[in-house]
C-alpha cells in the first residue's frame, strides 16, 4: 500500500488498473509552495451542481527520489505506463490525497499535458467529478471499507461501522 509523504505524494486507484491495487505517484515540486502540491477548483453551476476539477503534475524519472529520501527503482517507463492506464479509464477513479480521497472522478476532455525531457517527464493531469460531488472521504475510512475476500483485518470496517453514501 503506497503511503503519502513516504513513498508517494498522491495515489490513484481504479479496479481495472494494477489489479485494483492503489498506485502511488510523486508530484513535481512546486516553487510557489514548500514541496509538491495539487489544486482543487470548485464550480457551482446555475442548477446547483458542483463541478470539481483536480489538477496536479506527476514527476517521472529513472532513480526518482521519493518523499522519504529513498530511490524509486521502478523507472520512468513503468510508471509512465501505469499512469497511461489510469488516464484511459472513463470513470470510477479515486484519487487519494493528503486531505482525503476524491471518489468518482475521471479524465474528461483535455486530461493531460506531457513534457518529456532527457532526465525526467512532467505529466500535468486534470480530473473532474463525473457524478454528484462528495467531499473527499478520510482515506483510512475508505481503505478500511474496501471488500476483503479473505479473513478481514482487525481494523476492517463492518456493516455496523462503515460509512455509506
Amino acid at each position: 500500500m503506497p503511503t503519502i509523504g513516504s513513498d508517494c505524494d498522491l495515489v490513484l486507484i481504479h479496479p481495472e488498473v494494477s489489479d485494483g491495487d492503489p498506485v502511488g505517484f510523486v508530484l513535481s515540486p512546486d516553487s510557489a509552495n514548500s514541496g509538491s502540491s495539487f489544486s482543487v477548483q470548485r464550480e457551482l453551476d446555475s442548477d446547483g451542481y458542483v463541478h470539481v476539477f483536480i489538477f496536479f503534475t506527476i514527476l517521472l524519472a529513472d532513480q526518482l527520489r521519493l518523499p522519504d529520501g529513498s530511490i524509486d527503482t521502478s523507472g520512468r517507463n513503468i510508471t509512465y505506463a501505469q499512469l497511461m492506464e489510469f488516464l484511459e479509464q472513463e470513470d470510477g477513479l479515486s484519487i487519494e490525497t493528503i486531505i482525503g480521497t476524491f471518489m468518482g472522478v475521471g479524465p474528461v476532455g483535455h486530461a493531460a499535458t506531457e513534457m518529456h525531457l532527457v532526465d525526467a517527464s512532467y505529466i500535468s493531469c486534470k480530473f473532474t467529478n463525473l457524478d454528484v460531488y462528495h467531499p473527499p472521504i478520510d482515506s483510512e475510512i475508505l481503505f478500511g471499507s474496501l471488500w476483503q475476500a479473505d479473513t478481514p483485518e482487525e481494523d476492517a470496517l463492518t456493516w455496523e461501522t462503515s460509512v455509506w453514501r
